[in-house]
């Protein structure tokens, strides 16, 4: 008998529930999508790769990269507002568009937020690697092991810890501009004075909207956000904030090399913007870069683990996945949360013992997420124009023939029609310019992906218009025998 209530009570422990705690407030959002940026790991990987391919372009570009990431930001801001279940991009294109390309959708985000959170892990590991001299793989799990504790601690010890960290970086960038500038002796030099070619630009951006896109590991939270209006505010929020700290730190960084003459070690150093950091302020600033280095590493993977882990449990949710997904433990998705850490290892283990080079595995990570990225974001530009349209057309039925007040509801979603239309335009453009810049080994993994996600997706829908119609003739059968 004692047996069997352990049974039940460990059962209940780990049950399947409709929703999760709401327990995040504005502050932990903004803090957890700031870290799902990295600032100062951001700093040392896709800032550098920016400034690798425009040079003196590169401050200009992380706020054209921002501008585009802020489109669709608002096109967040907007659908935040109207779908308020946990699942984001998912929700968004699952209600909007169809339910095969909401299927798509998440799974265009597992993909998108896997390879970011890896991306980070081995920039982390890099950091490490270079500066320490470590094993690689000792420094992976050095970075990793955290972020697994973190992730099956749950959201509010992981909120504590972003935001302390976020607040500690955002000092330490602007600290490093200041500092650049006054080596500098406040010279000030021009972004514009060379425009670098537009398939080098069409690549820098590629990074430098990887800059700002940490707010995506929050959009799949709003069934655990005290208050889901708060999901919308601190997107685009945190865009601008991230945009305005990275390009300060690197047009301060950029200005020291120029006139201190140390421009050219960004050419010939593995890590540019640390060797300059450190060949300026010694021993001591490189333990700090070092720190904040891997802290970044361990919370922004932290934070996209929690945006794949809450997506994997939507889709369960709505048997796009299996249902064992769903269960919780101490309100934590215990088996979403350990089939994401199984598919990040799955992504890390073979890249870092294929590729031997950490920073180009960063790029070639980081390329294949920034795609993902704007699939996804493409997904969520249609479910608003599509949203919107629907919403006119039923004012208009509604409307009964009254002119003024078809005109009036017109008049209220042609923003939202708008907004998405720029949206796709802008998105549609950056990726195709992106698709024919980055190698052919991320194009294949990219679009590999996308024709196994439709595959699955007919498969998933085959399956339940085949269960629904025996469920539908075993109710018929039922009916039509005698009692």
């Amino acid at each position: 008998m004692e047996g069997e209530k352990n049974v039940k009570t460990n059962y209940l422990r780990l049950k399947r529930t409709l929703q999760l705690k709401k327990q995040l407030s504005f502050t932990d959002l903004l803090f957890l999508s700031l870290e799902g940026q990295a600032p100062f790991l951001t700093l040392l990987t896709y800032a550098t790769s920016v400034i690798l391919y425009s040079l003196l372009f590169s401050p200009f570009l992380i706020i054209v990269g921002a501008l585009i990431v802020l489109v669709n930001g608002l096109i967040v801001y907007k659908l935040s507002r109207m779908y308020v279940e946990t699942g984001g991009y998912y929700i968004y294109a699952l209600y909007s568009l169809t339910r095969r390309l909401g299927l798509e959708t998440g799974w265009m985000y597992i993909f998108y937020s896997a390879f970011y959170g890896t991306a980070y892990l081995i920039g982390s590991t890099f950091i490490l690697h270079y500066v320490l001299g470590l094993n690689v793989v000792t420094s992976l799990l050095i970075v990793f092991i955290p972020s697994i504790v973190f992730l099956l601690s749950g959201l509010k010890p992981s909120a504590r810890y972003a935001e302390i960290s976020g607040i500690s970086e955002i000092i330490l960038i602007f600290i490093i501009f200041v500092i650049g500038i006054y080596m500098a002796h406040f010279h000030f030099f021009n972004p514009f004075v060379k425009i670098p070619p537009l398939n080098d630009i069409a690549l820098a951006l590629l990074f430098a909207i990887g800059i700002p896109t940490g707010y995506g590991t929050i959009i799949p939270l709003s069934g655990e956000t005290i208050n889901t209006k708060d999901i919308g505010k601190a997107v685009l929020l945190v865009i601008m904030l991230g945009a305005v700290i990275e390009s300060l730190g690197v047009y301060g960084l950029i200005d020291m090399g120029i006139y201190t003459h140390q421009f050219s070690l960004i050419f010939h150093s593995q890590v540019p913007i640390l060797d300059l950091l450190r060949t300026n302020f010694g021993i001591y600033a490189l333990v700090v870069m070092v720190y904040a280095a891997v802290s970044d590493g361990i919370l922004s993977a932290l934070s996209f683990m929690i945006g794949t882990s809450r997506t994997i449990y939507a889709m369960a949710q709505k048997d796009m996945l299996p249902s064992i997904f769903t269960w919780l433990r101490n309100n934590q998705p215990i088996l979403a949360s350990l089939l994401t850490i199984f598919i990040y290892g799955i992504i890390l283990v073979p890249s870092i013992l294929t590729i031997k080079n950490p920073f180009y595995l960063f790029i070639e990570l980081g390329a294949i997420a920034g795609l993902a990225n704007l699939f996804v974001h493409l997904s969520a530009n249609f479910s608003l124009f599509f949203t919107a349209i629907r919403q006119i057309k039923k004012r208009v039925l509604s409307g009964m023939g009254l002119a003024g007040r078809v005109f009036s509801s017109i008049l209220s979603k042609i923003s939202d029609l708008t907004l998405s239309s720029i949206a796709i335009g802008i998105t549609l453009l950056t990726l195709l310019y992106s698709l024919q810049s980055v190698d052919k080994l991320a194009e294949n993994i990219f679009m590999g992906w996308i024709i196994v996600g439709f595959l699955y997706a007919e498969i998933v829908e085959n399956y339940r218009e085949l269960k629904y119609k025996d469920i539908k003739n075993s109710d018929d059968g039922s009916e039509a025998s005698p009692s």
